[in-house]
């Protein structure tokens, strides 16, 4: 693959210095630049299936354009669908009792009782800052407690999953009859995090209470990178906090599911059809992501890019990314 990119490379230096960039050309290049200029897609294949890797941000800003052209025909080229979980109807409703029941201590303890004196002012100050219940946080378990301090800092930057790429490929996949598998329940997703050992849980509000005001920006900033198909910031922001996570959370929230559905979607590229997986975008970058795991099982996943399939002349500055056309 390597000397097919050097090769394809070598190309394209020698097209640019040879031939003349006509005005028609560059424009058809920049179009389709822009075009591309969209949240990540990557693709791996076999001699008869095909599988689109989305990557999704579930906090959005509503005045966010992420819909460009290369997705909408990846996902309408695709028989089945693939989500993390279902979140509505029904399903949402158990989620929320469960969550509810897991969530809220019954104990007769407070969440304060299971503070230092140095996190239960954090508490109290984070909940000042953002204009919160404290009485109500205290009432909740360290994971519910971290939960509603991620939602209340975003939705004072005006993000929200009202509006989300998910819910939005959701309702396309509904719309258009797709077959839609989700990888789990509501219920699995609660409880991943809901059953980690009290010690992480904590762990982890505690990296949220100290991260709060900075919280709501810095995931603007995501949904922004994101937006771009901006790989490597999301990389570094979404990936950089996990190097200090506490023991377990990482292969319980990530590693361990990462497994389970790259099962799930080998069974899929064993039969024939082209899919389209949608899943946070934090499951697709850094070490340990959906991507090694399927990499591991032999599939070679690349970026897709469908304006390096375009028959047009290439300028000497196109910045292009170190990935195969699918033309090889």
């Amino acid at each position: 693959m390597r000397n097919f990119l050097i090769w394809f490379g070598l190309l394209i230096l020698m097209a640019c210095d040879q031939v003349p960039i006509t005005d028609g050309a560059a424009r058809k290049v920049s179009e389709a630049r822009e075009r591309n200029d969209a949240p990540a897609i990557w693709r791996l294949q076999d001699e008869d299936s095909t599988l689109y890797l989305f990557g999704t941000v579930h906090l959005l800003p509503d005045d966010l354009n992420w819909q460009r052209d290369d997705m909408r025909e990846a996902f309408a080229a695709s028989g089945t669908v693939f989500f993390e979980a279902d979140n509505e109807g029904a399903a949402a409703l158990r989620a929320q009792a469960l969550a509810t029941r897991l969530g809220l201590r019954t104990d007769g303890r407070r969440l304060t009782d299971t503070l230092d004196n140095y996190q239960s002012n954090l508490l109290e100050a984070v909940a000042n800052n953002g204009a919160l219940d404290l009485a109500a946080l205290d009432a909740m378990q360290p994971w519910l407690a971290g939960e509603f301090l991620t939602l209340s800092a975003a939705q004072g930057e005006g993000l929200s999953a009202n509006l989300s790429a998910d819910e939005a490929l959701k309702s396309r996949a509904a719309r258009s009859g797709k077959n839609v598998v989700y990888f789990e329940t509501p219920e699995d997703q609660i409880r991943q995090i809901a059953d980690l050992p009290e010690t992480v849980q904590l762990e982890l509000l505690t990296n949220t209470m100290e991260r709060f005001d900075d919280m709501g920006p810095g995931l603007r900033r995501i949904a922004e990178d994101w937006a771009v198909g901006d790989v490597a910031a999301l990389e570094r922001d979404l990936t950089t906090p996990l190097a200090t996570a506490p023991a377990g959370y990482r292969e319980a929230i990530f590693l361990d599911r990462h497994e389970r559905w790259a099962d799930r979607l080998d069974r899929f590229m064993q039969g024939s059809g082209t899919g389209f997986v949608a899943v946070g975008t934090s499951h697709l970058v850094g070490d340990g992501s959906l991507i090694d795991a399927l990499e591991a099982r032999g599939y070679d996943v690349a970026r897709h890019l469908a304006f390096l399939g375009e028959d047009v002349i290439r300028p000497a500055n196109l910045d292009l990314p170190n990935v195969p056309t699918g033309q090889e």
